[in-house]
C-alpha cells in the first residue's frame, strides 16, 4: 500500500511512518488518510504561513473541469491528456515542455517526484513515456482528490497532500523531479526552502526540471501589458501571481547553487509573440505559424527575457547525502 512505501517520512522529523487506523503515524506527528475513489492519499500539511495560505485558497476555489463530472469522465480526460502528448499532439508551451520531458533520463527503474501536481498530469504523461514510478504532491487537497480519481490504472503513479517546502520523503528518494509554474507562488523565503529540499530528495546525479514565471521578462508581452497600464494590468492576480514573488533566472542560479545544485540549462520563453499568440489563438493556428513567433521572439529570449524559463538542474554525483 501507497503508506507501506519505503521512501516516505514524516516532514517533521524524518522518521519513517506505521499506519495506525486512518493515518499515519510517526513518535511526533498524525497524518490523516483520505479516501477516494477506491484509492487512499496521505495528507501531510503542516502549519501554513501566510503566502501559503493565499497560495492554498487559490487553488481551492477555482473552477475544475472536473466539477459535475463523474469518475469515468476524469479518467477518460486523463487518458485523453496523457495520448496526446504521447503522440507529440501538442503545440507552443507544451511542446516545448514535452521536448524537455523526453530528454529526461528515466526508464523503467526510475522515481519521478512532481511538486505542485495539480491534478497529475504531467506525472502521468512522464510515467506513460518512460514507465517510471511517479509520486505527485500538491497544497491543495482538491487537486489530489481530483488527481487520485483521475489516475489512469495502468501507470505507476500516486499522490499526497504536502507542502513544497517539507516534503514527506527521505533523503535521496528520487531521480527526477518536477515542477511546472509552482515556485513562482511561494514567496522567495518558500521558493530558497524548496530547493533545499529538492537537493535533499534527489539522489546523487538526479535532475531537478522547473518551469517558472520570470522576473526578466523586460519587452514581453506582460511586461509590455503593465508598463502601459501603469502596472494596473499584466499580472494574472486571479491564479496567485504577485510580480514580486517571480523568480530571475540569475536569482534562480544563486538559489540552486546554494542549495547544492548545479544549473546545467537555463531556456526562457514566451517572449511576445509566442505568448500572444497562445492567450489569443488558443493553440488551434498551425504549428508553422508558432515556429514564426518563436523566430520573432528568438532575439529577447536568447538574453533569457522571457515570461518564464525552463531551467534543468542536477544534484552532482559527488555530493554526499545530507539532512
Amino acid at each position: 500500500m501507497m503508506w507501506e512505501s519505503p521512501f516516505l517520512r514524516c516532514p517533521r522529523s524524518g522518521e519513517p511512518l506505521r499506519a495506525e487506523g486512518d493515518a499515519l503515524v510517526s513518535s511526533t506527528a498524525r497524518y490523516p488518510l483520505r479516501h477516494v475513489a477506491g484509492s487512499t492519499y496521505a495528507d501531510f500539511r503542516l502549519e501554513l504561513d501566510e503566502v501559503a495560505r493565499l497560495q492554498r485558497e487559490t487553488y481551492e476555489q477555482e473552477d475544475s473541469r472536473y466539477v459535475r463530472e463523474g469518475l469515468e469522465d476524469k479518467r477518460a480526460f486523463m487518458a485523453g491528456f496523457v495520448e496526446d502528448r504521447v503522440r507529440g499532439r501538442v503545440k507552443a508551451k507544451e511542446e516545448f515542455l514535452l521536448r524537455a520531458l523526453r530528454r529526461l533520463p528515466l526508464g523503467a527503474g526510475s522515481r519521478v517526484l512532481e511538486v505542485g501536481c495539480n491534478d497529475g498530469r504531467y506525472l502521468n504523461t512522464v510515467a506513460a513515456l518512460s514507465g517510471c514510478e511517479g509520486v505527485g504532491i500538491d497544497l491543495s487537497e482538491r487537486s489530489i482528490a481530483q488527481a487520485v480519481a483521475a489516475r489512469p490504472e495502468h501507470l505507476r503513479t500516486r499522490f499526497h497532500v504536502a507542502q513544497a517546502t517539507a516534503l514527506p520523503f527521505a533523503d535521496a528518494s528520487f531521480d527526477v523531479l518536477l515542477s511546472f509554474d509552482v515556485f513562482e507562488h511561494l514567496g522567495h523565503p518558500g521558493f530558497i526552502a524548496t530547493m533545499r529540499e529538492c537537493h535533499r530528495v534527489l539522489r546523487p546525479g538526479g535532475v531537478l526540471l522547473v518551469y517558472v514565471v520570470s522576473q526578466k521578462d523586460t519587452f514581453t508581452l506582460h511586461e509590455t501589458i503593465r508598463r502601459v497600464s501603469h502596472g494596473k494590468l499584466g499580472v494574472d492576480d486571479g491564479e496567485g501571481h504577485r510580480y514580486e514573488n517571480f523568480i530571475h533566472p540569475d536569482f534562480f542560479r544563486s538559489a540552486a547553487r546554494e542549495s547544492g545544485l548545479e544549473v546545467k540549462d537555463v531556456t526562457a520563453y514566451h517572449g511576445y509573440w509566442t505568448l500572444l499568440a497562445e492567450e489569443c489563438l488558443h493553440n488551434v493556428a498551425p504549428r508553422a505559424l508558432y515556429r514564426l513567433f518563436s523566430f520573432l521572439d528568438a532575439p529577447l529570449v536568447r538574453q533569457e527575457h522571457g515570461n518564464g524559463f525552463l531551467a534543468l538542474s542536477e544534484r552532482p554525483a559527488r555530493a554526499e547525502v545530507r539532512r
